[in-house]
């Protein structure tokens, strides 16, 4: 269960993280000539996939379809 809490825990936080609302409006931040905010969604957008990517890769699916057809 403590694991099923942290899974969702890191994704609440990295929602937190990747939404742009705590920006501020006037910010003129630049970041490789892209709005700071902008970046900041797409690293966390990237950071996303590949925690997602781990946790599919990581732990094993249940396939069991509960036919039996030997």
């Amino acid at each position: 269960m403590k694991r099923h809490l942290t899974i969702v825990g890191v994704y609440f936080v990295l929602i937190i993280i990747g939404i742009p609302w705590y920006w501020d409006k006037n910010s003129t931040l630049l970041i490789a000539g892209l709005p700071a905010w902008f970046v900041v969604a797409i690293v966390v957008s990237i950071c996303t996939s590949i925690f997602t990517a781990y946790l599919l890769l990581r732990f094993p699916w249940n396939t069991d379809t509960g036919s039996d057809e030997d």
